[in-house]
Formats: structure tokens, C-alpha cells, sequence
């Protein structure tokens, strides 16, 4: 895509993008004010239920006192006529008579006649008349709301009953003192109530609100969420069977009843709306639950949406011209620039800068680039030129260079091939002959000259001296140490007969002159051919191998000796084994047993061993063949990372034995 599209695109899609981003923002703040706009109509709808519910609480409220007076002044009046001179020494059954007609012929529903000590005496309850057996308990009279009565304590008292069976609807009760310390107490059926309010007050307000415009629906419930009242589509009455609060509104009313604040819940149909109902305390004892249409809210929302998407695609469509507009004065200059530096990045020396002075004249920031790019280019074509000419000096310089390294390596070379044929040279390759005793040994190092050495040599008294060790470090330093090391332990075993001073000699003599704190591993063993016994000591090197004729591989016990060349004035302990007829020991640097592959794995000891209990009989020169060749089949292409020796030396016997050698 070219820039001048992009430049199009990007204009009249941000301005776009913004426009219907506005259109949106806007569309939903609308929402928000609608939908905040029906919390405070749900909370003006719960105040007009709240002041309705306690309008009927206080008129409840005024009835009851009215209420109570009228029966307090019935009691008064059944009492005087209890005190009256005609009516005194009456006895029970026409007193019992008397309270029925009164039961029958006016609101009161029970009445009770207590003697002195406050039991019953006559009762008479819906115009009949009870004498015998009268308990007040059983009527769910509490003797301790009559007992300030009783006392004189009070001259009248009020209070309900419970009724001990749950079906029997509890009476109110009030009593008055009679003459000769009676009293009259005089009941009726108390009043239901419930609710936050009134029922009658509820009703009232679910009437005025049943008719107004955008209200489908009006629930009143309790703060236990219980319907007490309901209006849908201008018709009001109570809750129906069956009629219960969805799940929705259920939570919506709780929230509410916890935070005392209104909430809003929108669903697809409507909007539900829920505020909190207050008593007289200012405490929510109920809740009204709207449900209003949300028509309103989606074409409001929808015009905005529609209007933004119009003035989106106007803006769009303006934006898209200037950009093209814009696009040309902008991309003009940008495309030759472009193209320049594609010559440049083909053949630098054959552009032309003045190519581009028609945009270099320019006065924005695109001709500042032009004329920077003009200067850089002209400086570029004459570093390239410089460079060009010291090239070709220094290529002149070079090639004279390596001819002289030329020379050099091969010189080198030469050298280093007189010396490795010089150091193979020093070292014998068999043992001095005897028949008690053959031999062979190996060689090969790393890189042209190797820190491995083996010797053997035999002593003034016949005995054959056997020597390995191992240099640290490889190539030409750890050559010529590995040339002192072995002039050093030749000197010292001619000056002692047994291994262990020997090599404490030997180190003491290194340790005075070693500039470069070389070391190395050394292992020293002196047979005697007469009986076959083999003196050793270890200086710090891996332990050979004895190979019993029967098959069996054993590797000999070390001596505990620390590498020479490390610290002066240190003993050497010595250790023996006799060889049997047809025994081989082989000596080994660790070039063979951490000898690796590609995959980095060591030839290990395990290796070894299992090679040389192959075949204890067979020729030495064999056993050396075997070895070297199981070290070349595992390390395969893997590069050589030690120089490997070994000596193979078997003892034949006194009388010379029959072993093959």
C-alpha cells in the first residue's frame, strides 16, 4: 500500500472513529440521566408509599386509642352496674346472663367478672354465658398483665391475648376494679396489621401511581421481601397466589434494603427500579420495586447512535478528500527521495546529488530531509573513495603479509614436525630384551608435540625400571617439561633402588626450577624378573591394571602420592604385587579413559576393563591394538582432547614361561 492511501485512511478513519466515539459517549451519558432520572421517580414513588403507610399507621394508631377508651368506658359501665345497690348481692348465673345480652347486643366480645384474688368468676363470650371450670390460660390470658389490677396497684390496664392454639385470633382486653375488690376485664378481637404500613394506606398510594404514564408495574414488599401490595397497567390490588418477585428484582430489593439508596437493574423488557420504603424512624422497613418502559432509553440511545454514525461518514468522507489533497504535496517529495536512495543503494558513486535540488528548495521539513540527505550522500561518495584507495593500499600491505606468514607457518611447521620426530625419538618403543618379561608402547598427542611420556630402562642390578606420567597441559611447554621430567627420573633411579625416594627426589628437583608451576602425575614400578615382584609408588597418576592369566582385571592399590611439581619435601609411600607367569600390567594416561564422543561421553574405566578381559593370552602388541582401537571406534568424529599412552608389559617367568608375547 502506497503512503498516499495510508495517509487517506488513517486521516478519515481517526476522524471518523472519534466522531461515532463522541456519538457513543454521548449516547450513554443519556442513558445514565434516564436511568438516574427513574431512580429518583422510584424513590419519590417509595416516599409517597412511606408517607401513605404512615398516614394509616397513625390513623391505626388513633383508632386503637379510640378503641381502647370506648371498651374502658364499657368496662366502667358493667362495673357501676355491678356497684349498684340493685344489682350487688346478685348471684353468678344472672350476673352470666347479663354478660351475654352485653356480648350479643354490642362490640364487645368477651367479658370476665375476677373475684378478689384474681380468679374467674363468671365469663360470657359471643352472647353466651360460661360459670364452671373458667381458667384464664386457657383463653391465652397472661395472669401478670391483670396481677397491677388485682393489687390495686392500677385502676385500669390494657393488653392482648395469646391465644394457645395457633387458629384462635387473639382478643384485646381491657380491665377495670369493681366494688367488694372485683374486676371486669372486657375483650375484643383485635385488629390485623401488617406491612410497613397499612394496608388501606398501601392501597392508596398503589392507586395514585397505577395510572402514571411509563409505570407498567408497582411492587410494594416488606423488608423480609414479602408482597403486601401490587399495581400493573392502571389496575390495583394485593398480591395474588402464586404472585412472587423474580430472582432479579428479589436481589435488586435487597441491595436496596442494605444500602438504603436506589438501584437500577436494565433488562430486556424494562427497566427495574428499586428504593428503599422508610418509617417514622427513617429506618427501611419495606421496599418499592418499579418496573418502567424502556422505549424511551433505546430510541434515545438509537438517535444519538444514528446521528454519530451520519456525521462519522460526513467527516469520513471530508476527511478522505483532504487527505488526498494533502497526500500529494506530502508523497511527492517522499517518492523522489525514496527513489534516490534506492539509486544510491544501488552504486553510491554514480548518483548525482543535484538530482534533487527541486525538493532541496522547499521550506518544511521535507526539504530540510532533502538537503541533508544531498550532504550526506556527497560526504558518504567521498569516504567510499578514500576507502576505496585505502583498500587497495592495504590490500598491497596484506598480501605481502601473508606471503611472510606463509613462510613462517611453514617454517613453523617444519620445526615442529623436526620436533615431534624428536620427541617420538627419545622414547623407546620396546622393552630391553628378556625372557622373563616383553612389552610394547604407544604415543599419540593431541596436537604435534604431547605432555605424555612414558620409559623403561633396566638398572645396574637387572631389574626393569617402568615409568608413565602425564605433564599437565599440552603442546610445546608441556613437551619440553615432559623432557626434563624424564632426564630427572632417570638421573634419580640410578641414585636409588626403590620407587618411593626416588620420586621424592624428583619432586624436590622440579619443585626448584619450574617458572611456569607445571606438575605431573607420574607412576613408577621396578620389576624383578627373577621372582616376578613388582615394587611401585604413585605420584598422583591413574593406577595400572593388572591382568591375571585366568582372565580376571584388577587395578593396583594407590600409594596416596600427591602429583610432583606441586609442593617440595614430600614422602612417597611405596606398594608391591608379584606377577604370575603370563601376567600383563598395562599402564595408561587418562587420554584413554576420558577419551570423548560427540555426544560428550567418556570412554571410561568400564570401558577399559572390559576390553583388556578379552583375551589375557593374547600377543601384547595385540592388547595394544585392542585398546587403542575400542578408543577410535567410540570417540568416532569427535576431535582428540588428550594425548593418549600406554605400555603393555607382560611377565613371562623366571625360565621364560610359554605366554605369548
Amino acid at each position: 500500500m502506497t503512503l498516499s492511501r495510508r495517509l487517506i485512511i488513517t486521516v478519515a478513519a481517526s476522524v471518523g472513529v472519534a466522531i461515532v466515539g463522541v456519538a457513543l459517549a454521548m449516547g450513554w451519558l443519556a442513558r445514565d440521566a434516564l436511568i438516574e432520572q427513574a431512580e429518583n421517580q422510584a424513590r419519590l414513588v417509595a416516599g409517597l408509599i412511606a408517607t401513605e403507610a404512615n398516614r394509616a399507621e397513625l390513623t391505626a394508631d388513633e383508632i386503637d386509642r379510640m378503641v381502647t377508651r370506648q371498651m374502658e368506658a364499657q368496662a366502667l359501665a358493667i362495673a357501676r352496674h355491678l356497684d349498684s345497690a340493685a344489682h350487688r348481692d346478685e348471684d353468678l348465673d344472672r350476673l352470666g346472663a347479663y354478660f351475654a345480652r352485653v356480648t350479643a347486643d354490642s362490640s364487645v366480645d368477651d367479658i370476665w367478672l375476677l373475684d378478689a384474688s384474681g380468679s374467674p368468676q363468671v365469663r360470657a363470650i359471643g352472647g353466651l354465658s360460661q360459670g364452671d371450670a373458667l381458667d384464664l390460660a386457657s383463653a391465652g390470658i397472661d395472669r401478670r398483665a391483670v396481677e397491677p389490677l388485682i393489687a390495686g396497684r392500677r385502676f385500669s390496664v390494657a393488653f392482648q391475648s395469646i391465644p394457645p392454639k395457633g387458629w384462635e385470633k387473639p382478643i384485646r382486653y381491657v380491665g377495670v376494679r369493681a366494688g367488694n375488690r372485683q374486676s371486669v376485664l372486657v375483650g375484643t378481637l383485635a385488629a390485623e396489621t401488617g406491612g410497613p404500613g397499612e394496608i388501606i394506606g398501601i392501597h392508596a398510594a398503589l392507586e395514585a401511581l397505577a395510572g402514571r404514564e411509563g409505570i407498567l408495574s408497582v411492587w410494594v414488599v416488606t423488608d423480609s421481601l414479602e408482597p403486601i401490595g401490587m399495581a400493573t397497567s392502571g389496575n390495583d390490588h394485593g398480591p395474588m397466589a402464586g404472585e412472587v418477585l423474580s430472582a432479579a428484582d428479589e436481589k435488586l430489593a435487597t441491595r436496596v434494603l442494605s444500602t438504603g439508596g436506589a438501584e437500577s437493574h436494565l433488562e430486556d423488557e424494562a427497566l427495574h427500579v428499586a428504593a428503599p420504603i422508610l418509617d417514622r424512624g427513617g429506618v427501611a422497613s419495606g421496599a418499592a420495586v418499579i418496573h418502567m418502559q424502556r422505549d424511551h432509553l433505546d430510541k434515545l440511545f438509537g438517535d444519538h447512535v444514528k446521528f454519530g454514525l451520519i456525521v462519522a461518514a460526513a467527516a469520513f468522507a471530508i476527511g478522505s478528500v483532504i487527505a488526498a489533497i494533502s497526500a500529494r504535496r506530502i508523497v511527492q517529495p517522499v517518492t523522489a527521495l525514496t527513489t534516490a536512495a534506492a539509486e544510491v543503494d544501488a552504486d553510491t558513486l554514480s548518483f548525482i546529488p543535484e538530482k534533487l535540488d527541486p525538493v532541496a528548495g522547499r521550506r518544511d521539513e521535507l526539504g530540510t530531509l532533502v538537503r541533508v540527505f544531498q550532504n550526506m550522500v556527497r560526504q558518504v561518495q567521498a569516504r567510499e573513495e578514500y576507502l576505496e584507495s585505502m583498500v587497495r593500499a592495504r590490500t598491497r600491505d596484506l598480501e605481502a603479509s601473508n606471503a611472510q606468514l606463509e613462510a613462517a607457518k611453514q617454517r613453523m611447521e617444519s620445526e615442529l614436525m623436526i620436533a615431534h620426530a624428536l620427541q617420538g625419538a627419545i622414547l623407546p618403543k620396546t622393552l630391553p630384551e628378556n625372557p622373563t618379561y616383553s612389552g610394547h608402547a604407544l604415543m599419540t598427542p593431541a596436537r604435534e608435540m604431547g605432555g605424555d611420556f612414558y620409559d623403561f630402562f633396566t638398572l645396574d642390578d637387572g631389574r626393569l625400571s617402568v615409568v608413565m606420567a602425564d605433564v599437565s597441559g599440552k603442546g610445546v611447554p608441556a613437551a619440553f617439561f615432559m623432557a626434563i621430567a624424564r632426564t630427572v627420573v632417570r638421573a634419580a633411579a640410578a641414585r636409588h633402588d626403590t620407587p618411593g625416594p626416588c620420586l621424592q627426589e624428583v619432586n624436590d628437583a622440579i619443585c626448584e626450577q619450574n617458572p611456569q608451576e607445571l606438575f605431573v602425575t607420574l607412576f613408577y614400578g621396578i620389576l624383578n624378573p627373577d621372582t616376578g615382584e613388582f615394587n611401585y609408588a604413585n605420584a598422583g597418576h591413574n593406577p595400572p591394571y593388572l591382568v591375571r592369566r585366568p582372565g580376571a582385571v584388577e587395578a593396583l592399590p594407590m600409594t596416596g602420592g600427591m602429583a610432583v611439581g606441586v609442593l617440595p619435601e614430600l614422602p612417597y609411600d611405596e606398594d608391591s604385587v608379584t606377577l604370575a607367569p603370563g601376567d600383563t600390567m598395562f599402564l595408561y594416561t587418562d587420554g584413554i579413559t576420558e577419551a570423548m564422543n560427540v555426544e560428550q561421553e567418556e570412554f571410561t574405566e568400564a570401558r577399559l576393563e572390559a576390553v583388556l578381559a578379552q583375551g589375557p593370552d593374547l600377543p601384547v602388541d595385540t592388547v595394544l591394538t585392542n585398546v587403542t582401537g575400542a578408543v577410535v571406534d567410540f570417540v568416532g568424529e569427535a576431535e582428540q582432547s588428550d594425548d593418549i599412552t600406554c605400555i603393555v608389559l607382560r611377565y613371562e617367568g623366571s625360565d621364560g614361561g610359554d605366554a605369548s608375547a
